[in-house]
Formats: structure tokens, sequence, C-alpha cells
């Protein structure tokens, strides 16, 4: 071989094993740190311990480092501590050259789930944070959730519930897009009720869901699988209207003109206006108002009629036809 070819041979393979192992040694991952995006006050582990758990290999190249698998290792730590139940991991951050950030929160609780004689307390994943022997629902606590349906059989901490009412893993998305926080939906939601519900006309079975404030207002939201989101948002835009009408001293409701308003109950509980002169007329007052609730629905899906989300509407219905 030409003595001329070896040597740039030669100078070519020093060149690459230089560059490799100076790529080897920047890129060579030497810290981890944490950074908390939300206050902590259930997770009570320490900095090292979630960096112990991510089970990061020092030295490894940043580049190649499997991030997926750290946060696997973290989020699923909660069988080893309980702890890590709480902890949310939002990601991990690489700062070039060399470096790892972890990105966490905090997983907040938001529903109280009966089990076996226990409460499972759960964050909107559904995933188990702890549990407790007895509940009793407050605006500063989790919701009361009846009703759920879920799959695992063996509920341990730090478990994600895989719930059979799917649409209720975008319950708390779906109240954060109509503006109501987490502590406003602790505040305002007492309890919540899954049932089920049938088309009286396509004789369809549908999850609904039932809601009860503290202020011992009744909502019902039918067939939740369907134009959730826009449903809460008219169910909100109902209360507001209905709640914020202009009475009289003893309480009858009036309309623009200053006039009482009347109303009839048809056959499936729902109040409907009407004359004075109509048989079985009522005056429409904030005491019937207060013994009826508010039903949001869609109108029948079938398969012939296109419906869109805003094919959706709501009912002033007596409260014994509401919850039944």
């Amino acid at each position: 071989m030409n003595k001329k070819l070896i040597i740039t041979l030669s100078a070519i393979v020093c060149v690459v094993a230089a560059v490799l192992i100076l790529f080897w040694t920047l890129f060579a991952l030497s810290s981890v740190s944490v950074q908390f995006a939300s206050t902590t006050q259930n997770f009570l582990a320490s900095q090292q311990e979630i960096i112990e758990a991510g089970g990061f290999r020092k030295g490894a190249c940043v580049l190649f480092e499997s991030k997926k698998r750290s946060i696997s290792n973290i989020e699923n730590h909660a069988a080893i501590n309980p702890n890590f139940a709480y902890l949310r991991v939002q990601n991990i951050e690489t700062v070039f050259p060399n470096k790892f950030v972890i990105h966490l929160s905090e997983r907040e609780e938001l529903f109280a789930v009966e089990n076996g004689g226990q409460f499972l307390i759960c964050d909107r994943d559904f995933r188990v944070l702890r549990t407790q022997s007895g509940f009793s629902s407050t605006q500063s606590n989790a919701m009361l959730l009846e009703g759920l349906e879920f799959e695992n059989e063996d509920v341990k901490v730090g478990d994600f519930l895989k719930v059979e009412q799917s649409a209720m893993l975008k319950f708390f998305s779906v109240m954060l897009a109509n503006n109501r926080s987490l502590s406003q939906q602790l505040g305002k939601f007492q309890k919540l009720k899954l049932c089920k519900n049938v088309d009286e006309f396509s004789k369809k079975q549908f999850d609904c869901l039932q809601l009860t404030t503290f202020e011992g207002r009744k909502f019902v939201i039918g067939n939740i699988n369907f134009a959730f989101a826009n449903k809460v948002q008219k169910m909100f835009a109902a209360e507001s209207a209905l709640f914020s009408q202009s009475a009289d001293a003893e309480g009858n409701i009036l309309d623009k003109n200053g006039q009482k308003m009347f109303v009839q109950k048809n056959s499936n509980g729902q109040f409907v206006p009407c004359k004075q002169t109509d048989e079985n007329a009522q005056v429409f007052s904030f005491q019937l108002l207060a013994g009826c609730g508010i039903l949001v629905d869609n109108l029948t899906l079938d398969e012939n009629v296109d419906r869109t989300e805003n094919d959706i509407f709501y009912a002033l219905v007596d409260v014994n036809f509401l919850l039944a």
C-alpha cells in the first residue's frame, strides 16, 4: 500500500478518534438537578431520591440517554415510595453540553372514589395518591365521585385507575376550558355521580354525570362522551341566566317588563313557559327553582342525522325527575 495513503488514513483515523473522544467527553452526563413548577405540600421525598429513582447513567452521552426511561422510572417509583404518587414529571430538559434538569409538579387531589370500604384519593388522571378510611367532601378537599367503574382489581397507591367512563379523564380540562380552576371546581361541586341514561328514541345507553353543588343546586349532563365541553359551557350559562333573574318581594321571577312569569310541567318533568290562563300554570319563582335542576343534553344521536357538538340544549327539570 502506498506509504502516503497509509499516512493519510492514519491521520484520518486519529482525527476521528479525537473527535469521538472529545464528543463523548463533552456530552458525557455530569449532573442532574430538579426544579419544581409548583409548591410541594404532599410530596416529601428529597431531590436526591428523585434523581436516584430516575436511574440516570453518569458519563453517558446526553444525546443518546433515554429520557423516557428515566421519566417512567420516576413515575413508577410510587410502588417503592408512596410519596412519589404525588409527583408529575413535566419533562427532562437537556442543558448543553452535559446536564439534565428534571421539571416536576405536584399532582393535585381532585376525586374521592369509594372502593372496598376505603376511599381512593385521585388526581385528574385517576392516579391513586393516597387512601383513607372515611371521607367527607368540603370546599377545600377532593370531590366525592360515585358510580365510577374501573377494571383494576388490587388497587394500590400510585396505580392509575383504568376507568370505564373514559370521558371523566377530560373532566379537569373541560372545567379548565370553561374558566374553572382547580380551587373553583373543588369549591363548587360537593358530589359527582356517574349513571346510565337510555335515549327514549334511539334506545341507546349513554354515560351521564350528576353534579351537586355546595349550594344544593343540581345538574345532569347527558352523554358525557359527546360535546362534553360544550355541555359544561351550556350548564354554567344556564345557571347564570336562571339564578340572576329579577324577582319581586315574594321571590316571583319577573320578565323584562316587570311581570310575573308562568310555567307548566310536562310529562318529562320539564318546566316550560306558558300563559297564566293555561292549565296547570304555575308562577315561576325562586322557590320553584329551588326544587329543580338543570339538564343539559344533546339532540338524539342517530346515524341518519348529522349532528354537531352545537346540537345541545338545556331544560329546567323537577329534581325528582332529574335524578330518577
